[in-house]
């Protein structure tokens, strides 16, 4: 859980910082810098969202109880 929330915040982080740099240099009205950082950030936020583990592991849990009948204290 503790890695999961440390690789979407480092995400978010280096996203944001990627398109705040994008917004300034768009409002100083050089597009073509404003594409340069606007780019990577929007990558690297795919990229982080590629490599971020699954939760497979729980949700495979949840559904051998669910299978198990044990759904709803039954």
């Amino acid at each position: 859980m503790g890695f999961r929330l440390a690789m979407t915040v480092a995400a978010a982080l280096l996203t944001t910082i990627g398109l705040t740099a994008a917004a300034y240099n768009f409002t100083q009205g050089q597009t073509d810098q404003a594409i340069a950082f606007g780019w990577p950030a929007i990558a690297i936020a795919i990229a982080f969202a590629i490599v971020i583990p699954s939760q497979s592991r729980a949700n495979s849990q949840i559904q051998d109880l669910l299978d198990s009948g044990l759904k709803n204290g039954s």
